[in-house]
């Protein structure tokens, strides 16, 4: 689901509303029971995630949406832990005890192998042939529209790459092996900031 304006404000807000009602579902029967820490985060990140998660690196998410489903992967995760909110325990404290990174991280990651597989695919691909374009220059003569510019995939990859140095990814690295590489790296550097 892609609004007028291309962002995808309305896919991530209904992708969250699925994984709290499934999330909701399970509340009596796993939640709540007496089954093991560890169970319970390997059925979120089995059951629940996958649903929040569909697509996500196809999306063009803002500062705010991410910030939406870290806060939802928070509120989750303390339903988990059964922490109420009158309890004042941080957020740090939550991922320190299940030991999970925020789901920014993920929709990071997954974003950088979707770029870095368009663009180590072969020319001839429709894909590349359109990523080529979107990063070719302008022509002289064009001139942008008044307002603000769209916040596009490529401006979502090149914030994903900007805090690192990176600058596009498919420039600097020739093989897949090599673009894995620094998306690992990448990824790695983003979780310890």
């Amino acid at each position: 689901m892609i609004d007028s304006s291309g962002g995808s404000r309305g896919e991530v807000l209904r992708r969250i509303g699925l994984a709290r009602s499934c999330m909701n579902m399970l509340e009596r029967r796993m939640w709540k029971s007496s089954v093991r820490l560890e169970t319970k985060l390997r059925l979120y990140q089995t059951y629940i995630v996958p649903v929040l998660m569909y697509g996500c690196e196809t999306l063009t998410t803002t500062k705010y949406l991410l910030s939406r489903l870290d806060a939802f992967d928070t509120w989750a995760l303390r339903k988990i832990l059964r922490i109420l909110y009158t309890h004042h325990v941080s957020y740090a404290e939550v991922r320190r005890t299940t030991g999970c990174s925020p789901l920014s991280h993920l929709v990071t990651n997954r974003r950088l192998r979707l770029f870095g597989h368009i663009a180590h695919s072969s020319p001839r691909e429709d894909h590349h042939r359109a990523l080529a374009a979107c990063i070719r220059q302008v022509p002289p003569d064009w001139k942008r529209p008044a307002g603000r510019p769209s916040y596009i995939w490529l401006r979502a990859i090149e914030a994903d790459l900007g805090p690192l140095n990176f600058g596009l990814a498919w420039r600097k690295a020739t093989t897949r092996d090599e673009l894995r590489h620094i998306v690992d790296t990448a990824t790695l550097q983003r979780s310890t900031l």
